[in-house]
This record gives C-alpha cells, sequence and structure tokens, in this order.
C-alpha cells in the first residue's frame, strides 16, 4: 500500500510536467490502465493481483532494475582486455559471483537456467569466433565489433530473465563486513519476513481426538484462531506464497576469503510452487499418529496387510 501511494504520486507528477500532448495522453493511458489491473486484482482476479504483489516487490518494474543492479558489476574481479584494442568500451561483460548464481540456478530465472559454459561461450555466438574452427577458416574469422554486440546484448538478455533478491544471507551469522562482500539494494528490510508473517504456518494439525486430549489431561480442543500476524484470508494468503516462488534467497558460505566463498540459492519453506515440478512443495511433516500407523503397518506381513485393506 504504501509502495503504490508513492507510486501514484510519482506518476501524477510525471504526467503533470510532461509538455508534449501525445506524450501526456500515453502517460496517462498507461496510468488508467494500470488501475484497472489494480480492480481487477481487488476484486479477486489472481493474475492481476500476482501483477500488483510483483510491481510492489521488485520483479517487475523500475524496482527489479534497482534491485538488480549491484549485482550487475564486480569491482574486484580483474578487468578483461578490450576484444577491440582501440575501442576501452569493447571489453567483454563480467559475470560477478552472486550474478553467476543467479544466472544458472532455476529457483531464480524465469526461465531455464543457464550452464556455466554458457557464460564464457554464449549459444548466440557462431562458430566463426573461433579462429581455429572450420567455419573461421571458410569463411574468415568474426568481426570484433559483432563480438563485442553478441556478448553485451546475451548479458543483458540473461539479466532480464533473473528475479534479483533483496539481498545476501551470510551463513555462520557472520556480517557481511567480515566476509568482505556486498549486500544488495534492500538488504536488511526484512521483507520476506514480513511476507512469512502474513502467510504463518503453512500446515496446521488436525484438532485432537478425545483420547488424545484424555491422554493429555486436557479437554479444550486445538485452538483455530489464526497466528499473530497471519492474514485471515486464505487466498491472500496464497498469492503471497506464489510471491515467495519468485524471491530466490541469495546465501553465501564464507571460504578462506571472498573469492573462495560460495553462493547459493534457496527458497523459503513457504513457497508456493507447481507440485508436479522438481521444486514443489514437500508434503507437511508426519506427525506423532502417522509415524504410528506407518510403523504398525510396516511391521505387518504384506499378504495380511492386503486382506485388511481389501475388507
Amino acid at each position: 500500500r504504501q509502495f503504490y501511494r508513492l507510486k501514484a504520486r510519482d506518476d501524477i507528477e510525471n504526467v503533470r510536467t510532461t509538455k508534449e500532448p501525445s506524450l501526456q495522453r500515453r502517460k496517462y493511458k498507461r496510468i488508467a490502465q494500470e488501475m484497472r489491473r489494480i480492480t481487477r486484482g481487488l476484486q479477486g482476479d489472481w493474475r492481476s493481483f500476482d501483477h500488483i504483489l510483483d510491481i510492489a516487490y521488485g520483479r517487475k518494474g523500475k524496482l527489479r532494475h534497482e534491485l538488480i543492479e549491484p549485482f550487475l558489476s564486480d569491482p574486484k574481479a580483474q578487468v578483461p582486455p578490450p576484444i577491440i584494442p582501440q575501442m576501452p568500451n569493447s571489453r567483454p561483460p563480467v559475470y560477478s559471483p552472486d550474478l553467476r548464481a543467479l544466472l544458472t540456478n532455476v529457483i531464480s530465472r524465469t526461465t531455464k537456467p543457464l550452464r556455466p559454459g554458457q557464460l564464457k561461450k554464449p549459444s548466440t555466438l557462431p562458430p566463426q569466433a573461433d579462429p581455429a574452427s572450420d567455419e573461421a577458416r571458410l569463411f574468415g574469422p568474426l568481426s570484433k565489433r559483432r563480438e563485442k554486440n553478441i556478448l553485451h546484448r546475451y548479458f543483458k538478455e540473461e539479466v532480464r530473465k533473473v528475479y534479483p533478491p533483496f539481498g545476501v544471507e551470510v551463513q555462520n551469522g557472520k556480517t557481511l563486513e567480515e566476509v568482505g562482500i556486498r549486500g544488495g539494494a534492500g538488504q536488511g528490510l526484512n521483507l520476506r519476513k514480513d511476507i512469512e508473517a502474513i502467510i504463518g504456518p503453512v500446515w496446521k494439525p488436525p484438532p485432537l481426538t478425545r483420547r488424545e486430549r484424555q491422554a493429555l489431561g486436557t479437554e479444550n480442543p486445538t485452538s483455530t484462531e489464526s497466528p499473530p500476524g497471519r492474514h485471515p484470508s486464505r487466498w491472500l494468503r496464497r498469492r503471497y506464497q506464489s510471491l515467495l516462488a519468485r524471491l530466490p534467497i541469495l546465501q553465501f558460505t564464507p571460504g578462506q576469503n571472498p573469492r573462495t566463498g560460495r553462493y547459493e540459492i534457496e527458497r523459503s519453506n513457504k513457497a508456493l510452487v507447481d507440485i508436479y515440478t522438481a521444486g514443489g512443495r514437500l508434503l507437511p511433516v508426519a506427525g506423532a499418529p502417522q509415524v504410528a500407523w506407518y510403523e504398525a503397518a510396516s511391521s505387518q506381513p504384506k499378504a495380511e496387510l492386503t486382506s485388511k485393506l481389501s475388507m
């Protein structure tokens, strides 16, 4: 709500200060279109509501560019030589270690993740780029200017397919300054924890039976009240669970020095993703009744168990 309040103020101010009438009409039309989408989302259209959350949490739009910006460069990396000696701006793009982790993991990608070898040699680079290839000997070497354009275009296109994280979480309880790495644009805001608080526990155990309550010495059934901070609307909680699937967690495990540390991508255990994919959500943890039933069933002979189930 606070994000869209600021966004609406900036959009209206942008329209007001635009002098060109045709450009002003296009901006106003874009704002009206966004307002209609917000209305549909508040009326229960889940696709429109997901779009609202994506804009507010930097999965789309200008905020996304601000979140991904810190990972697009590596101040500690060695500067590569220019492809064209007379052009210093023809240096190939540098993939920082954190960006490499984001590009090669399925959790942080909107499409299929890249293989590590594709970062050094993009799939869009023709075989002529290798002077020893048959194509280079037959058709001549690839133009250096074209090679530079292909590498930079590939870098920009693949970065657009990345879900940016809010920050970097350091393992072993250390801080960013202690391990000597940089954080993200949303470092320290705890936005993911706020979303998880809205969702609450993803699975609640069933109420105790009468015999279980008597064994525990209580007659009060399990409370059905929502935990503190949990939103009462199941539909809204599922929308935020879907948002968590698009919020990768960038974790750093320190090594001997920052260059030997390891970046990993994780996903919140409260995220709601397609259960038919490899990254689908796990089933709830088995409780004492389920474990007892499994142990009893496992201890019985297979023939006896089959006859009982068929009765």
